[in-house]
């Protein structure tokens, strides 16, 4: 590739912060039917200097493969959802650039769509997953009690701090991407192959991640290969940051996702089989399909022992934008499910919810998934504690009496308190190529100052400073003398996706011991001297383990009073016992399970989005509620001491929490609460048009 020169562009923090001298900005014209083919594209009159770019116009591929899925840069000749970007509008104003787009009329011989996934066809399934252990409809059919269950999660917004975008400029003979992204050498494979040019001709460098709940995986992609595009054909730097709006309506959201069970117990209360299925809508072009069935199937026995084991996943291809990634890629709704199951199996028994746990925790050597576990569920050590710092026994009785003794049964207890117990598996691969293992490199420098790279990025400031101050105390430095560097494809090895929070604990790892090598060369190598880590990759040949092996654990207990006139939940408190190896900082570790559990609870009762009918619209925007950190209730978060390597702790409320909230919010009901959001909408109600 060949451009002038622009300046700049060594480093930005946000999209906000990139120069905007002589560049040009990017609009996104976007298809206004569901489903259907694409007739014309009528672009107005542009003045000097503004130019339209359709699919003809791509140098390279059109289509971004590297993911998992094929998803179109710009649609040609079809579109799947509606919103989908069917061509761009560049010029140097963003004003007259926003006008010529909402100017710009795109015709499509409509289809009927489908925005349902429970019930599907099979040439709508994209990806798949099965597995089965024992005879299941054996043991079904001699339990002593059966119980059915469906439990829903519904789509949910990622609501960055930035809304999304991505910026792109020359230096010399190299295009510049600045993205958002989570997985930079993913992003920086897909501008390459739109460009029609070699990877080492596109460098990314990524901006503030924010609190981004795994949604930045492959989104980022797309909207760095219009802004790549749009400075390739223009030869100015490039910038397209979506609304505010535009973000909420077209961005990946939480995929919905629908969990049935038959489980069946024995005389005593024992589980002994459970057939589970597993439906998950993906939107268009369902990226990352194969990956969210295969973890949501994984997970459906959550922490428990079940001799007979039948799951089946499914993953829908729908006329809904793009769905997916959200925290834990499929296990999230998995996690909510199978722990509002054992409340409802427990009811079945008569038994207390934690002795029932008790019983059915999968201990060492459970074979659920085929493979012996080496060691068994913490349940005991973390729920003991959970339980005497929350007061449940005592609370979930006085309740119980509450509900059994009320005068009127027509009228809710109005008091509740649910507990749920469950992993944070270790991260799973979601590269379709080979360099994926995460990597770091170490560089200390003659005036004394160390350099930490690595492509995952920290993702919190509480990180940052740990990964300074390991280093900086295997070295003797001061942790101002650390730097951790910005994630960038030519300065960072390939670490593969930064998603899941696991990754973040290999990488701590990682530091150290990389330090540790380092300063055991520093006195007999001349500076600088760098040192490079990498964990090793599981071998194809070993054996298999338990999908519960190496795991982080945790248990939750949350407890809800209900309003006495509308009978809307409040939450009186939050209780969080983690399990998960070795801890750097205990004090940044439970602030981060706080702020988890805030934003979890957020999810529970806030937020609330109904795609049943059809994609999201201005008025679904402007009435997405957001949980505000100054109405969290208090929450108290503890650990376990554990000598293990640290793990990841950033999934765990997301698993915990709303589990634990529908369990409470049952018992306050005296009712089974099956769904969350809690604020769902019927089918289709109150949209706008």
């Amino acid at each position: 590739m060949k451009a002038a020169r622009t300046s700049g562009l060594a480093t930005v923090g946000r999209l906000s912060d990139f120069p905007l001298l002589d560049a040009v900005y990017v609009g996104t014209v976007r298809s206004p039917a569901s489903r259907g083919t694409i007739r014309s594209i009528s672009v107005p009159h542009l003045p000097r200097g503004y130019r339209s770019v359709t699919a003809d116009d791509i140098p390279g591929s059109a289509r971004i493969d590297n993911i998992g899925a094929s998803v179109p840069v710009l649609a040609s000749g079809r579109v799947a959802y509606r919103g989908e970007p069917v061509a761009l509008i560049v010029g140097p104003d963003r004003l007259r650039v926003a006008e010529a787009v909402s100017m710009t009329a795109v015709r499509v011989d409509e289809e009927p769509a489908s925005f349902g996934y429970e019930t599907c066809e099979s040439t709508r399934v994209v990806a798949s997953y099965a597995a089965e252990g024992g005879s299941v409809e054996a043991a079904l059919a001699k339990a002593a009690r059966v119980v059915d269950g469906e439990y829903r999660m519904g789509p949910q917004d990622h609501y960055y701090p930035e809304p999304q975008g991505a910026a792109a400029g020359f230096d010399y003979d190299k295009l510049i991407v600045f993205s958002s992204t989570q997985w930079p050498f993913q992003t920086r494979d897909a501008v390459a192959q739109a460009l029609g040019v070699g990877k080492d001709e596109v460098v990314v460098r990524t901006t503030e991640l924010g609190s981004h709940l795994d949604g930045k995986l492959w989104y980022p992609s797309l909207l760095a290969c219009h802004a790549a595009i749009a400075a390739r054909l223009s030869g100015k730097n490039a910038l397209l940051v979506l609304s505010r709006a535009d973000d909420f309506m077209y961005t990946t959201k939480r995929a919905p996702t629908l969990v049935s069970y038959r489980a069946g117990l024995d005389d005593s209360g024992r589980l002994v089989a459970m057939d589970a299925s597993v439906m998950i809508n993906a939107g268009a072009y369902a990226p990352f399909g194969a990956a969210l069935v295969e973890r949501a199937a994984k997970a459906v026995a959550g922490a428990y022992a079940c001799p007979a084991l039948r799951v089946s996943a499914l993953a829908v291809s729908t006329d809904l934008p793009p769905m997916g990634a959200f925290t834990g890629l499929g296990t999230g709704p998995v996690a909510f499910a199978v722990e509002r199951l054992a409340e409802d199996l427990a009811d079945a028994a008569g038994m207390d919810p934690f002795e029932w746990r008790a019983m059915n925790a999968a201990r060492r050597g459970d074979t659920t998934f085929g493979v012996p576990l080496r060691k068994g569920s913490p349940l005991e050590a973390v729920c003991g504690r959970l339980l005497a710092i929350s007061d449940y026994p005592r609370k979930r009785s006085s309740f119980e009496l509450i509900r059994k003794r009320r005068p009127d049964p027509s009228s809710p207890p109005g008091y509740g308190i649910g507990l749920a117990f469950g992993p944070q598996r270790p991260a799973a691969t979601l590269s379709y190529r080979d360099a994926q293992s995460p990597s770091v490199e170490v560089t200390l420098s003659k005036d004394s100052t160390l350099t930490v790279r690595s492509s995952v990025a920290p993702g919190s400031g509480s990180v940052t400073r740990i990964w300074k101050r390991i280093a900086a105390t295997a070295l003797g430095l001061q942790p101002d003398a650390v730097e951790i560097a910005s994630p960038s494809t030519d300065g960072t090895p390939d670490s593969g996706p930064n998603a899941f929070s696991r990754r973040i604990g290999v990488v701590t790892r990682l530091i150290g011991s990389a330090c540790e090598g380092l300063a055991s060369k520093r006195f007999r190598e001349a500076l600088p001297i760098t040192v490079k880590k990498t964990q090793r990759a599981r071998s194809s040949r070993a054996a298999p383990e338990s999908p519960l092996e190496d795991s982080s654990w945790g248990a939750a207990v949350v407890e809800v009073e209900l309003d006495p006139v509308d009978s809307s939940p409040a939450v009186r408190g939050i209780w969080i016992v983690a399990k998960a190896g070795r801890l750097l900082s205990p004090e940044d570790a439970a602030k981060a399970l706080e702020r988890d559990a805030a934003v979890a609870l957020g999810l529970c009762v806030a937020e609330c989005l109904d795609l049943s009918a059809g994609p999201a619209e201005p008025g679904d925007f402007r009435r997405y509620g957001l949980w505000r950190a100054k109405d969290a209730p208090p929450i108290r978060v503890e650990f376990v001491d554990d000598d293990a390597d640290p793990k990841g702790i950033g999934e765990l409320a997301y698993s915990l929490v709303p589990a634990a909230f529908a369990n409470a919010l049952s018992q306050a009901l005296d009712s089974p609460w099956n769904s969350l959001p809690t604020c769902r909408r019927s089918e289709g109600a109150d949209r706008d048009s």
